[in-house]
């Protein structure tokens, strides 16, 4: 079963080494492998003419479209039964196309889905996404349920769907949007395993930029998509949601938040939006889990959603613990 490897290339000249080597060293043999260069202006371009594999197809484009563009070129071309997303600078664990293209295999009513991503270079750790489809689902106004880098497309869903990056999206989190519109037509799922080694540092599209600008820009056309009512101070409460904030943490705005995610579970379970169980749960992590960042941040916010909380336990024994290891912090003298 033919599988296309699609890579968008962007001046990735120093990474394409080690990444088009991860590709040709596959368990899955039956492979083409688009590398779409976007008017690259290092030598990648060169590189990639310079490959002897004959399985890779190099797609130079004229002008720069940025990824959503490139993306689509290699959408075009693509004449495998699935298509496999990986980014120029990232590496592909050798069985990640088996694993993926027997995952799809065996849920047909799946139109994408990916894995768990393994962060090297300047930050290592590692991120896991929803394994099933309402949790992913649940996730899409919160951020992407399967990452773009280590997803699998079936290549029918795309063709019948006519499914593509729209011109008009931000070159930040296009892989958002793109999933939105998936999301309308076809069911998502990852599987546990890492399938990819994803490498953070400078040469990363979103490295330096403004964080909290680049979501307002995405919060906006998500909530819209959607047809979500989103004032400026709806957005500023679900920036909290991805940890981002416009302004200092208060015992008034972690109020106005709590008030916010109510109101955002009351309408999405109203009008059906997502899957109910899902949407609760992952309202409730969204809610929890900002607590630790309040607690480093600001004593009356912590307090206050310790409060709406009702009084966790553990969360108490937290913040009672950090304000102990703070108050017994040696203090410099003047």
């Amino acid at each position: 079963m033919k599988v296309s490897v699609l890579i968008p290339v962007y001046n990735k000249a120093p990474y394409l080494r080690d990444c088009l080597d991860s590709v040709y060293a596959q368990t899955h043999a039956d492979l083409e492998v688009l590398a779409v260069d976007d008017a690259s202006t290092d030598e990648s371009l060169a590189l990639l003419r310079a490959e002897t594999d004959p399985r890779l197809r190099v797609i130079a484009l004229p002008e720069n479209r940025g990824p959503g563009g490139a993306a689509n070129a290699g959408l075009e071309a693509a004449t495998g039964t699935y298509i496999v997303r990986l980014d120029a600078d990232d590496i592909a664990l050798p069985d990640r196309v088996e694993r993926q293209v027997a995952y799809m295999e065996a849920h047909p009513e799946v139109g994408a889905s990916g894995g768990r991503v393994d962060l090297f270079g300047a930050e290592g750790a590692s991120r896991a996404f929803p394994l099933e489809h309402d949790a992913c689902m649940a996730e899409l106004l919160f951020g992407v349920p399967v990452s773009q880098g280590a997803s699998i497309l079936r290549t029918s869903t795309i063709r019948e769907r006519e499914l593509r990056y729209e011109t008009s999206w931000p070159r930040i989190g296009e892989d958002w949007l793109f999933w939105t519109r998936m999301g309308r037509v076809a069911r998502f799922g990852n599987i546990a395993a890492p399938v990819i080694r994803y490498r953070r540092g400078a040469q990363n599209l979103g490295h330096g930029r403004d964080k909290v600008a680049d979501h307002e820009v995405l919060l906006r056309e998500v909530f819209a998509w959607y047809g979500i009512p989103l004032s400026e101070r709806d957005l500023t409460l679900h920036l909290l949601t991805l940890r981002l904030f416009r302004e200092a943490p208060t015992a008034g705005l972690v109020e106005a938040y709590r008030d916010w995610l109510d109101r955002l579970q009351a309408l999405v379970l109203e009008r059906g939006l997502f899957p109910g169980e899902a949407f609760r749960r992952r309202i409730a992590t969204a809610w929890g889990g900002l607590f630790h960042y309040l607690a480093d941040r600001d004593r009356g916010a912590a307090l206050a959603h310790l409060r709406l909380s009702g009084w966790r336990r553990d969360h108490a024994l937290y913040l009672m613990k950090h304000w102990t290891h703070g108050l017994l912090r040696p203090r410099h003298r003047r």
